[in-house]
């Protein structure tokens, strides 16, 4: 992709760099104008059989020809064969050349909403990995790591399509992705299935992603973009990061500029933030948004891109982007379902969608053979059994990183996914764990337990953006000092369910977005090779 969020407070350098802005004379582009419509959207109209609960990832049992053909030119090439769907308010296309990327033309703005300007653009699953080197080879994108792409690389190669069909109304296509960074059409050992199909005002997408890679060495977590979405043209982002959730609270609405200096535009910073409704979307005309809603959308990102290019059509350079960010160990030998919704229409609309979905209210995270690590990560030094796991339990062991020539596991931790908790209604969560410390260590070892509310930013701001900051973090730097409890692990690699009350913490307020379990302030060393085992973590009490 062009934007490469590789780690928790990390930005790569890609196409999205807000540098290049600088010195540039900027026309913002109109982002009520339409858009270009393209030349051959072929407008099929068959009935479609209704949409049941309970996704079933069914493959067709023949393959299907690609029905229609889009001669739009974007940069030297035809779009090419596509698959379409048509509803009263939207078409949909799915697109060979461009590994089934999906482009979405809105009839009542009379335009297509994805930018295609290359093939890191598009919208869908962005995933990355370890190494960091994997990509050093890049003249363009060194650095950016292992990084499987559904559209293709930036060389301009297109993902080839292994499989194409129809079946129960959707439209099925394997691809097999891509290396981004490497411009010979490097395949990689990751799949990427796509069911999609058109409901209305709506576009939903189921996604099967298998890995099979021969590297077997466990990685740090990425940032994945689960999904992400790039719309043309500079428009405005909603979203909502409040204290009241799933009320129809008044929503953030930013043009993602900071300001300007000198009279020239500086655009926001590439900072992850949270949310505490699993949605955001982007502005395609007077009160008509395109929404993206994914279960656990709430680490987020969004950007507005090239201004200086003051284009807005699919080919076009200028973008705006949003993206759902959850950290992720993209093991060798995993696959991994999502899903995820286009919502087109008011933002009411698009929050009616999102709250009507299932949520959880409290943090529940059974670990075991079927959830797996529950999306939370090993951070700064650690492996673990790798998913899929073949027993019950988690079994984190922390190793930390070298620090004046010794392994040091202090900064080592374990983070849970970000989720949206109200503190008001559990102050109590419960861990089931059994620990055993490296050599050396007693009968008990003191570890903490830290958590981040709404609207914090849990490290630091840059200073030099107050706008985006207000927007993103309004409650400031979380300080855990304030916002953590000490607790004692016993050492003896047995099971034990520790509690802990946030009753009388003046910082449980708000909404709760994540959990860290780490060390103690001090020492500052801690030997490497201590064992986290994890059974439950969560506000039911799991007994001893």
């Amino acid at each position: 992709m062009k934007v490469a969020i590789l780690g928790l407070h990390t930005v790569l350098l890609g196409y999205l760099l807000l540098g290049n802005l600088i010195g540039c004379s900027i026309n913002l582009p109109d982002p009520e104008a339409p858009l270009t419509t393209p030349t051959a959207f072929v407008r099929p109209a068959p009935a479609l059989p209704p949409i049941t609960t309970g996704f079933v990832y069914e493959v067709p049992g023949a393959e299907s020809a690609w029905p229609n053909y889009n001669g739009t030119l974007i940069g030297d090439r035809d779009v090419g064969p596509t698959s379409s769907q048509e509803s009263d308010q939207l078409q949909l296309e799915v697109r060979k050349n461009y590994g089934a990327a999906i482009q979405i033309y809105d009839k009542v703005t009379k335009q297509p909403l994805i930018n295609f300007f290359d093939l890191g653009r598009e919208s869908g699953m962005g995933s990355y990995g370890g190494p960091r080197s994997f990509s050093s080879d890049s003249p363009k994108w060194s650095g950016i790591g292992y990084n499987p792409l559904q559209a293709g690389d930036y060389a301009g190669h297109s993902s080839p399509i292994l499989f194409h069909g129809f079946i129960n109304g959707w439209i099925y296509t394997k691809a097999q992705c891509l290396s981004w960074a490497h411009s010979d059409a490097r395949k990689l050992p990751f799949f990427y299935e796509q069911w999609v199909r058109l409901d209305g005002n709506k576009i939903h997408v189921k996604v099967r992603l298998t890995h099979q890679r021969a590297d077997k060495t466990f990685y740090e977590p990425e940032s994945q973009e689960w999904p992400f979405m790039m719309v043309n043209g500079a428009r405005k982002v909603h979203f909502y990061n409040g204290d009241k959730p799933f009320t129809n609270d008044v929503a953030t609405v930013t043009d993602g500029i900071e300001g300007k200096v000198n009279g020239e535009y500086i655009t926001h910073q590439l900072t992850p933030f949270g949310l505490t409704e699993p949605w955001q979307a982007v502005e395609i005309g007077p009160d008509r948004l395109i929404g993206l809603y994914t279960p656990g959308y709430f680490w987020a990102n969004y950007n507005v891109s090239n201004l200086a290019a003051n284009e807005s059509w699919e080919g076009g350079n200028t973008i705006t982007y949003i993206a759902n960010l959850p950290m992720v160990h993209l093991d060798s030998d995993n696959t991994w379902y999502k899903e995820y919704t286009y919502v087109i229409g008011t933002e009411s609309e698009i929050r009616a969608y999102a709250y009507a979905q299932e949520r959880f209210a409290q943090p529940d995270f059974f670990f075991n053979r079927f959830n797996g690590r529950n999306g939370w990560a090993i951070f700064d030094g650690g492996y673990d059994q790798k998913e899929p796991f073949t027993g019950n339990n988690w079994e984190a062991t922390l190793t930390g990183k070298e620090q004046n020539g010794l392994l040091n596991a202090y900064n080592a931790k374990l983070i849970s996914p970000h989720g949206s908790w109200k503190a008001a209604d559990f102050n109590t969560v419960y861990l089931r764990m059994a620990y055993a410390g490296p050599p050396g260590t007693g009968a008990q070892a003191p570890l903490r337990l830290t958590w981040l509310i709404n609207g914090q930013a849990p490290e630091g701001v840059d200073n030099a953006y107050p706008t985006q900051n207000k927007a993103r973090f309004p409650k400031g730097v979380r300080n855990r000092t304030e916002q953590s409890l000490q607790f004692m692990a016993i050492n003896d690699g047995q099971f034990h369910t520790y509690k802990f009350s946030f009753a009388n913490q003046p910082k449980w307020t708000g909404i709760i977005q994540q959990f860290e379990l780490a060390h103690e302030a001090t020492p500052t060393y801690v030997a490497p090779g201590e064992k986290l085992t994890m059974q439950y973590f969560g506000t039911r009490n799991p007994g001893e």
